[in-house]
């Protein structure tokens, strides 16, 4: 019997800056990967929910010139292939990888197998915080973690993904069967397990604060964080309008702050950085 190969779909490898979180400012190349079962109501990259058959991942590539190009490529690929893409796209010295989706938690033999393969970069997690049990997997893989809980007010129901239906053969590793949270208890569960998975870890916290809610929604997100994760620094992200979501109230969003400053949260407002930079 031959080993299962360890692949993931890929989105899109490009280099940008940093629009959220810690290393806000910072270049890196994004390596996004593709599926995700969560519906947050203000997500930015729905065309990342689906793992399409037949679909392609982007990949940016600098020439010898120091221009850039665009490929369409098979986007089921290996650890060592993502890195090879990675290298390609970056125009100067090496730079951190920001793995990002999507829910890179999905593909957690594929996380781990990248490590390796990415020499002395830096390796960062984008992820929800839906699936605490394969966040355990993969914590050691990561330099940093940037751990986005949500509100359930803000989750639809979610969609796990059919491994029938999106592998391209058989003997390819399939997604975690860990599923996501399907209501506000179990979000309340993971979200507790991953706030003290990372507490120790170089990470950060993210909530986004949209405009449909009131700063007592995010009481008992914060209490969490003050109990379990006292030293991460924390980052309110005023929802950037799309989709029908609305932005939140100046006073709204200084509410919330000033509710995690009386919790004894490091807090900062940031809103998305690479929004306002009309950049990827």
């Amino acid at each position: 019997m031959t080993s299962l190969q360890v692949a993931a779909p890929v989105l899109e490898v490009f280099a940008s800056i940093q629009g959220e979180g810690r290393y806000v400012g910072e270049p890196q190349v994004f390596l996004r990967l593709a599926g995700c079962p969560l519906r947050c109501a203000w997500c930015d990259t729905p065309g990342s929910w689906t793992v399409r058959p037949g679909g392609t991942a982007r990949v940016t590539r600098v020439l010898d010139d120091g221009s850039s190009s665009v490929l369409r490529e098979d986007p089921w690929v290996s650890p060592f292939q993502a890195a090879v893409w990675v290298a390609g796209a970056e125009p100067g010295e090496p730079r951190t990888v920001s793995v990002t989706g999507g829910e890179p938690l999905l593909w957690p033999e594929f996380l781990r197998g990248l490590r390796p393969m990415l020499g002395q970069r830096r390796l960062h997690l984008e992820t929800g915080g839906g699936h605490p049990e394969t966040l355990a997997r993969v914590l050691e893989a990561f330099d940093h973690v940037s751990l986005d809980l949500k509100l359930p007010q803000d989750m639809g129901a979610p969609v796990e993904l059919d491994p029938a239906a999106i592998l391209p053969a058989a003997d390819h590793q399939p997604p975690t069967t860990e599923p996501a949270p399907r209501d506000a208890a179990d979000w309340t569960v993971a979200r507790r397990r991953a706030l003290v998975l990372v507490a120790d870890h170089d990470a950060c916290v993210k909530v986004v604060v949209a405009g449909a809610r009131t700063p007592r929604d995010f009481e008992p997100l914060l209490e969490d964080v003050a109990r379990l994760a006292p030293k991460l620094p924390l980052f309110l992200a005023p929802a950037t309008p799309m989709h029908g979501v609305e932005a939140p109230e100046f006073d709204t969003v200084i509410e919330v702050a000033e509710l995690a400053r009386e919790l004894g949260l490091m807090t900062r407002v940031l809103p998305q950085v690479h929004r306002l930079l009309r950049i990827p």
